[in-house]
Formats: structure tokens, C-alpha cells, sequence
């Protein structure tokens, strides 16, 4: 005998076609939300051509499946185990679900409309504080068409009800009933299966907020967003702090007067290192390029020889140490002069980071072309939401590349994107300012290389890495002497952060600055000196203005830096982590904490000007950070 259809509506073939519709109604909803946005701001929308339109609306509809796929966990978790729950609480329960989150959605994208006209930023978790004092929240509100938003407010409630009713709710008899032993299995594996709509795909990289950035308007770029995936992604960066944690530890007027003395430098009194006055610059940020493989610099030999050697062609600054420990604060420090914060990384916050100074900017307005190189993925830590809003005229990532010369993680080998920079130089309009970061030397150093540093433990395959990628620069340097703007270049090599590896006995007192300090290397025809060391303490935050005042350009806008080529200037380097920082001065270095209130690392020479100095560096920075 036959059964009858109705028998299997609650098998799985029905609940999958219920979920894809729960997923069609969000995915629609979202859309409309996008649209709205732009109909909003139609200032801005109409000047944007069909083909950018296209473009966010294109990347926008990833984050919109992605935020989709969350809301749709729940309700497949449900789904799997129907045969238990009764059929008129699994509607009910659905429904009221469903609604709750049409009603969140509904209210973040209606307060979103008007402050991001305010802001220039979609909403996302900074505005949580602003609800502690909802007299101060309403006078702000004040300005803004109430009652218009309101009245959006209640339709996008009202048509977000009637769509799910109609797309979802309808076919609600699809949801309840069935077999456990048919329902669980299939359900939970498609459970499993949303985490690939969820992460944006199968690439290496989960969605961030760069994901919906790829044009030089910030308007574009940011109406791609979803805004309420962009608010639930801001809760777990904890970008909502409105209070300095580290105003207690000093007074301002005393930690400004310390730190305007620290940072205070001459330029007319700046040593010349270059004899051309607008060279061609490569920078190039050699990932986890710490010195610890560096023999020059005290580290292990035949490691980086192709780097050794070349310092003696050029100028080593021997006492350079990272401002952080993830490449994105080394990004952010390098470009914008900006000190890392340990629990506030500025690029995770792009209407932030975007507000900060860069480099490719300032020379982009006195003629230079701009460009930035990356082997990888360029949403990798938020770069492309970075590099689109400071202007690079030309940004080259992972997809430039053909698949053949990718490593099995993390994109083109750095000998790819080096001979790719090579070639496309010759090119470059002139005077040109181009950055290229490494990534062979990342987890999990694949090299396309015989072996030279033999053993398989994660050590020999890092320092195996750094032989490849120090071979690899080496050789680049070797062809670029022979290219046309050779003469007149000047190319800065200096490393993204440091490495706990190779595990090296640090002298007493130096665990921590050790895992910071990395090497800079000047070099290229534009030099007129050579063989030169530069043993100034200074801080990733002090290649902007350095650079700057060697090009006779003003560099105030990077406060967090200094001059280190100056005849004042006071040499320091200051270094976040979770729980404190470190100091580095001609004194000698401290690394205190925040969670013990006292110093942990100390070495001779060093005592409590250190902490002072490192305890008013960090409240005004991070009192910087709130502001922007």
C-alpha cells in the first residue's frame, strides 16, 4: 500500500525546502534593507556609476547569505529533531523567532540611516554605551526625522512580517512531524554545511567587513555592509569602549607634557641619507621578520645572509622594534604612524582606520603613484578595507595570481609577487611609492624550496621559511639594481612584527623587547650614504615621519612618531600586548603589567621613568583611539 503524501511532508526533503525558504525570505529582506539605504542617502547614490552599484550590491548579497545562514542555525536545529517537539510549538516557535529578528534587523537598519549620515560609519557596537544614558541619546536624536523614522521603522516591521508569512509561514505544515531516525541526520549535516555561506566561502580567510570594500568611495564600500551582521561582527572585536582604561595610571596634563617632550624633534637639524628629492619607494614588510634570524642584529646565522650582506650596501637601523604583534597593527603602524592598542586593533574598526593619516595618501598629493602588493587573500585582518580608504592606486592580491604559484595556505610565494612587482615597475609612473608584504614566512612555511634547515619541527620549518623568503629579496634586489629607476630608488625593508620563534636565551631582563625588536634596512640608488648603522631606539610609528622629513614633506599629522634621523630626538619604543606594554629608551627596558600593577621585565638602567613614560604613551594613545 501506498502512503499517502501528506505521510511525508515531515520527512526531510520537506523541512530542507522549508529551510531554503527561511533562507530566501532573509536573504530578500536583507536586500531590501541595502536598498533602502541607498534610497536614503540619495545624495550619495546617484553618484555612483551602475557598474559600482553593481558591485556592492554584488558583495553586499555574500554578507547578506551569510547573515541569512545565522538566523537559519537555530531553525535547523529545530528542524532536526521536529519528531519531538509539538507541532503548534515548532510554528509558534519559529514565528515568534522570526519576528523578534525582523523587529532587531528592523530597528538597527532604521537608526542606521540616520547616523551614518552623522557618523559617516554604519552602526555597530559603539553605539551600545550611548544607551546607558538614554537623556544624553535622545538629545542627540533630536536633529534627526523622527517621525520619518519612525514610519520606516513600522514598515519595514510590517512588510518583513508579511513576507515571512508568505515565503516562510505559509508552508509552516513542512516544519513539524517525521521520523527522528530520517530528520536528525540530514538536518544537522546541512547545519554543518552553513558554515560555508556563513564564513563567505571556502577561502582562508572568514568575512570581514573588508569584504564589501573595493572602491575609493568610502560610501560604496560601506553601503555593502550588512548591518546587522556588521553589528554582531563589532560585539566580538569589543570596539565599544567610550572610557580609557588607562586614565587612572596618570594624569593627562602630566602624561601630554611627558609625551610632547619624548616626541618633539627638528627637522632642519635631520642627518641627509638621500641625495635624489622625490625617489621611486618600495616598501617591503617582511612578515614575522624578526631579528632573531638576523646575524647582524645579534641573531642566528646563515639565515637571512642575502639581508646581511645588503645592509652593508645600505643603512641598518639596528634598535627598531614592532608596535604590536599581529600583522595588521604592524600594517596600521608602518602606513599611519598609529601604536598598536592590544585590545582595540584600529583595522578591525575600518571607519576608524580610515580616518587615521597614511603614507600612500600624503605622497599621492605631492605626485607619487601608489601601489600595495600581497600575495594573499587582500581581506586577510581587514587590509583591503585599509588600502581602499587611504587611496593605493593600485592594489595586487592573491587573485593576480595564477593558482600554479600559490602555496597551499596562504597565496603566491613571495618570489611570485616580488618578479610581479618587478615587471610592473617599469611601468609605474614616476615618482612612484609602492608597498609589498611578504607572506611565505607565515604559518605554515610552505616554501617552494629544498629543504635547507634540516628537521620537521615548526622552529627548522620557520627559520627553513625566512632562508626562502631573505633568498627571495635577495634576488629581487639583485635584478632591481639593473631596472631604469634603480638610480633614483630607495627601498625600506622592515618586518610586520616579531616571532616567539626561534626560541633564543634572551639576556636577563629582555624576554619580552626581544620577541619586538626587528630589523629596518634602507637601501638603493638614492642613497648617498653606504654601510651605514643607525643605533637610534625608535618604534614601526617612526617610518612616516622619518621618511617624510627625508622627502622635506610636513609630518605632524603622524603625532605618535618622530624623526629618527633628527639631531634631538629622544630615542624610545613603546609595545602593546594583552595585558601591558613595553618600554625601550637608551636607559635600558621595561615590560610592565596591567593586570599585576607592576614592572615584570627589567634590566639595568631601566626604573620608574620608564614605566611613567610607557603609562602616558598609552592612555594618550588609546584617549586617540575613542576620539577617531
Amino acid at each position: 500500500m501506498t502512503a499517502s503524501p501528506s505521510l511525508h511532508l515531515g520527512e526531510p526533503l520537506a523541512k530542507l525546502r522549508f529551510l531554503l525558504r527561511f533562507l530566501a525570505f532573509w536573504f530578500l529582506f536583507f536586500t531590501l534593507l541595502r536598498a533602502l539605504f541607498l534610497a536614503y542617502h540619495a545624495a550619495e547614490t546617484p553618484q555612483l556609476s551602475a557598474g559600482v552599484i553593481f558591485s556592492l550590491l554584488a558583495r553586499g548579497a555574500r554578507m547578506d547569505l551569510s547573515a541569512a545562514s545565522y538566523l537559519a542555525l537555530l531553525p535547523t536545529l529545530l528542524l532536526a529533531f521536529a519528531p519531538l517537539i509539538p507541532a503548534r510549538a515548532m510554528k509558534v516557535g519559529l514565528r515568534v523567532y522570526s519576528y523578534l529578528a525582523i523587529g532587531f534587523a528592523a530597528l538597527l537598519a532604521t537608526t542606521d540611516l540616520e547616523l551614518f549620515s552623522k557618523w559617516g560609519a554604519r552602526v555597530d557596537s559603539s553605539l551600545l554605551p550611548y544607551l546607558r544614558t538614554p537623556s544624553e541619546a535622545a538629545a542627540s536624536a533630536e536633529s534627526s526625522p523622527i517621525a520619518l523614522l519612525a514610519l520606516v521603522l513600522i514598515a519595514l516591521i510590517a512588510i518583513g512580517i508579511y513576507g515571512y508569512r508568505k515565503v516562510v509561514d505559509a508552508h509552516a505544515d513542512e516544519a513539524p512531524g517525521g521520523r527522528l531516525y530520517r530528520t536528525a541526520l540530514p538536518l544537522l549535516l546541512t547545519g554543518l554545511l552553513l558554515v560555508v555561506p556563513i564564513r563567505g566561502g571556502l577561502q582562508w580567510t572568514p568575512l570581514n567587513p573588508s569584504s564589501t570594500y573595493f572602491s575609493h568611495s568610502d560610501f560604496a564600500n560601506q553601503a555593502g555592509l550588512n548591518v546587522a551582521w556588521n553589528f554582531l561582527h563589532s560585539l566580538t572585536i569589543r570596539d565599544y569602549r567610550t572610557s580609557n582604561p588607562y586614565a587612572s595610571a596618570i594624569a593627562e596634563p602630566e602624561a601630554r607634557q611627558l609625551v610632547d617632550s619624548l616626541l618633539h624633534t627638528t627637522d632642519s637639524t635631520t642627518r641627509r641619507l638621500l641625495r635624489v628629492k622625490r625617489p621611486n619607494v618600495i616598501l617591503i614588510i617582511w612578515e614575522s621578520g624578526t631579528a632573531k634570524v638576523v646575524q647582524r642584529l645579534g641573531g642566528l646565522p646563515n639565515i637571512t645572509p642575502h639581508f646581511d650582506a645588503l645592509s652593508h650596501t645600505g643603512v641598518l637601523f639596528d634598535a627598531i622594534y614592532a608596535s604590536g604583534n599581529r600583522s595588521a597593527k604592524g600594517l596600521a603602524a608602518i602606513l599611519s604612524g598609529w601604536p598598536a592598542q592590544a585590545n582595540a586593533p584600529i583595522l578591525s574598526s575600518p571607519a576608524r582606520a580610515a580616518r587615521l593619516p597614511g603614507l600612500a595618501e600624503d605622497l599621492a598629493h605631492t605626485g607619487y603613484h601608489t601601489g600595495f602588493y600581497y600575495g594573499g587573500e587582500l581581506e586577510f585582518a581587514d587590509f583591503k578595507s585599509y588600502l581602499v580608504a587611504h587611496g593605493f592606486d593600485r592594489i595586487v592580491g592573491e587573485n593576480d595570481f595564477d593558482r600554479k604559484d600559490w602555496s597551499s595556505k596562504w597565496g603566491a610565494h613571495d618570489h611570485v609577487v616580488l618578479a610581479r612587482l618587478l615587471a610592473d615597475a617599469r611601468t609605474f609612473p614616476r615618482p612612484f611609492f609602492t608597498v609589498l608584504f611578504t607572506l611565505s614566512s607565515h604559518e605554515p612555511y610552505d616554501v617552494p624550496m629544498k629543504t635547507e634547515i634540516a628537521g620537521s619541527t615548526e622552529q627548522s620549518r620557520f627559520l627553513n621559511a625566512h632562508v626562502y623568503t631573505d633568498r627571495s629579496l635577495g634576488n629581487f634586489i639583485a635584478a632591481a639594481t639593473h631596472e631604469s629607476w634603480w638610480d633614483s630608488a630607495l627601498v625600506i625593508i622592515i618586518a610586520d612584527h616579531g616571532h616567539p620563534l626561534p626560541k633564543l636565551p634572551p639576556p636577563a631582563g629582555e624576554e619580552a623587547s626581544q620577541l619586538y625588536h626587528i630589523p629596518m634596512l634602507w637601501l638603493g640608488g638614492a642613497l648617498a650614504v653606504r654601510d651605514t648603522v643607525v643605533t637610534v631606539v625608535g618604534s614601526q610609528v617612526d617610518v612616516a615621519p622619518t621618511l617624510l622629513a627625508q622627502l622635506g614633506l610636513a609630518h605632524a599629522q603622524y603625532k605618535w612618531g618622530k624623526n629618527l634621523l633628527a639631531a634631538d630626538v629622544r630615542p624610545f619604543a613603546f609595545f602593546s600586548y594583552l595585558d601591558g606594554f613595553g618600554w625601550v629608551d637608551a636607559r635600558g627596558r621595561i615590560v610592565y603589567g596591567y593586570n599585576t600593577r607592576q614592572v615584570m621585565q627589567r634590566t639595568p638602567g631601566a626604573d620608574q621613568r620608564e614605566v611613567r613614560a610607557g603609562e602616558a604613551y598609552q592612555r594618550l594613545t588609546y584617549q586617540d583611539f575613542l576620539a577617531r
